[in-house]
């Protein structure tokens, strides 16, 4: 019901029936409160009680504004009294009633004026209805239109709206100062009047297309009256009225004459620079939006090796392998669809095809040009040479790094052995005594078995530390990845060294986190590292009186594992600090001076760092990081 329709007058003959006029109201869906000529309140009907929460028998007797009128406006709601008060009639007005809940509620009332015979005022019928709902629904659309319009005026786009008769419904800031159009004056004008005679029949045709119901697209250059000639991509999108008819149309243009300008430059520069091309070392090869090849310049001729005459006019696929020769159209007509940008600008590595069919690794980057037609420039350099330099380094790296592991394990050759002869040496014992038993008279085989568990043990500790020490010598492949226990790699390394731990007094503390069960690592070369680490630090306590202690930790810290290998001997000399990790500086007479280096370069190429100094309290530290990868990322 709207407000004009819920306030009509009392019927003379319900006035005389009190009990029945009571009734009636509480049934009524609409608010109605009858107060006296002071404003205090006679009837409060079970639509108010409902609404504020306050019982007729709470609030009858009270002047209205006393418990539902907010302060703010006590001023306004004693001024419609006063004006019922004074005879007027029909006074309409909205304001709001408090709830006992502290709610406020948006009430439109409309009042009649009961008066007695002499015409003095009676009552004041007040019936009312609760808009709360109609009037945030009301504020919500002005905040998302407020909103919008916000939004496109902030868009770096040109944005109109144009009528059927190709007058303006709305243009945003954008349209507005590129034109340096009057905000006021613009409203219902013919478009032509804003761009030119000139610019509206260029513009016409896309205009009609999308009065018809159809997107269109216009690309190219415009004769703006008060622009002159510039280079914009326009969109136009019909729009249509609530029931689906086309009522006008959108467009969005954006400015594009600067860089049509610098693609223009571009394509002079590539003319002027055709003999620069020729003789370019990087292969140039030009080809069209269709794949079709335009230019191909000699030292594309060497890399390729087709002649230029045998691959112009050729699809640009024959220089390539599947499965890339297969669906190289369809990566182009892609790009041209969608306008999307997947390579244009951006160097990678591809592999190309060679007249005999042979792959050629290279490194490409395409540019685009257009300028009476659009093409695509594709800058190839052969870098097989690169690749074989690279892997012939990485080999060169591990059989590096092999080195230093012979070298290293020689210095403790003879701790080795003496950790060998242990085992041997009670195996020898278990025959000698096994044989013994056997010549006692009857012999007893029972007897033998005290004698062949000690040859099992002994014979799986000695097979044990030949194959660590196996495993530690394999050369491995350069860039060998898999799942490793960080305790299993401590542990290995802390047997190949338990000879020198022992015979120089060495305490060792070894401190993993229970969350560190897996690394994906070069087991053979992280082994590097600590055994490193771990025998300089007993190296460098062997002249220390106090406690030797050899303290290894593995840590998790912010997403990687971190290492830790410290000792109590008497530290770095601070002149030695900066000097720790190059090639060929060692503080050891036998030394080769590379096993720090190699330690480094095998955790950066691990991804890690490694560093090293000294700790409070006396000792070197050692810490090195590694990525934690999932298991299978290589």
């Amino acid at each position: 019901m709207s407000p004009e329709d819920h306030g009509n007058a009392v019927n003379p003959e319900l006035a005389r029936d009190p009990a029945l006029l009571r009734k009636l109201l509480d049934i009524s869906g609409q608010l109605v409160v009858v107060l006296d000529g002071e404003g205090r309140i006679e009837l409060f009907n079970k639509a108010c009680e409902q609404l504020t929460g306050y019982a007729a028998e709470d609030i009858v007797g009270e002047p209205v504004w006393t418990r539902l009128i907010p302060e703010p406006e006590l001023a306004g709601t004693r001024g419609t009294a006063a004006r019922l008060q004074d005879g007027h009639d029909e006074v309409e007005h909205t304001n709001h009633w408090l709830t006992r809940a502290g709610e406020r509620r948006l009430i439109h009332w409309r009042n009649t004026v009961l008066k007695e015979a002499d015409g003095s005022v009676r009552c004041i019928i007040a019936t009312g209805i609760d808009i709360t709902l109609q009037q945030q629904a009301v504020d919500a659309q002005r905040h998302t239109e407020t909103q919008l319009r916000h939004l496109l005026d902030a868009l770096p786009v040109l944005i109109a709206h144009l009528d059927r008769d190709y007058r303006v419904r709305f243009i945003n800031d954008g349209y507005r100062a590129w034109f340096d159009l009057d905000p006021k004056t613009q409203h219902g004008r013919h478009v032509r009047d804003l761009i030119g005679p000139e610019a509206f029949r260029t513009l016409r045709p896309s205009f009609d297309r999308a009065l018809s119901g159809r997107k269109a697209t216009h690309h190219g250059e415009v004769p703006y009256a008060r622009k002159g000639a510039r280079f914009i991509h326009g969109t136009y999108i019909p729009s249509r009225d609530k029931a689906g008819q086309v009522d006008g149309l959108y467009i969005l243009a954006v400015d594009l004459t600067e860089e049509h300008r610098l693609r223009w430059k571009l394509a002079e520069e590539l003319k002027r620079s055709q003999t620069i091309v020729d003789n370019a070392i990087d292969g140039i090869v030009t080809i069209d939006a269709s794949g079709t090849v335009r230019g191909f310049n000699p030292a594309a001729e060497r890399i390729f090796g087709f002649s230029r005459d045998e691959v112009m006019g050729q699809n640009v696929r024959m220089l390539m392998p599947e499965p890339d020769r297969s669906r190289h159209d369809s990566y182009i007509r892609r790009y041209l669809e969608s306008g999307q940008e997947t390579i244009i600008g951006v160097g990678r590595e591809v592999i190309g095809r060679h007249k005999d069919g042979s792959p050629i690794e290279l490194r490409l980057a395409v540019a685009e040009v257009s300028e009476r037609e659009q093409l695509f420039i594709g800058f190839t350099r052969d870098i097989r040479a690169r690749k074989r330099a690279e892997r012939e380094a990485r080999e060169h790296f591990a059989e590096l790094a092999h080195l230093t592991r012979l070298s290293t394990l020689g210095e403790v050759s003879s701790g080795l052995a003496h950790e060998l002869s242990q085992p041997l040496t009670a195996i020898a014992a278990a025959v000698e005594a096994g044989l013994m038993m056997l010549d006692t008279e009857p012999p007893k085989p029972s007897s033998l078995r005290p004698a062949l568990d000690q040859i099992s043990r002994q014979g799986q500790r000695a097979r044990e530390i030949i194959e660590q020490l196996r495993a530690y010598l394999r050369k491995g492949e350069p860039d060998s990845m898999a799942p490793c226990n960080p305790a299993r790699l401590v542990d290995n390394v802390l047997t190949l060294l338990n000879y020198e731990i022992e015979a120089h007094g060495v305490s060792v503390e070894t401190r993993l986190d229970s969350g560190l069960r897996s690394l994906v690592v070069n087991r053979i070369q992280i082994e590097q590292v600590l055994f490193n680490l771990a025998k300089n630090a007993i190296d460098a306590m062997r002249e220390t009186s106090g406690k030797r202690l050899l303290a290894i930790e593995g840590r998790i810290r912010s997403g990687e594992c971190e290492f830790l290998v410290t000792d109590t001997g008497p530290g770095i000399a601070e002149s030695d600090l900066p000097k720790l990790f190059s090639p060929f500086f060692t503080t050891k007479a036998d030394g080769l001076g590379q096993g720090l280096s190699i330690c480094r370069s095998i955790v950066e190429r691990h991804g890690g760092e490694l560093t090293g100094g000294n700790r409070e309290g006396g000792g070197a530290r050692f810490r090195f990081t590694l990525p934690l990868r999932p298991e299978g990322d290589d």
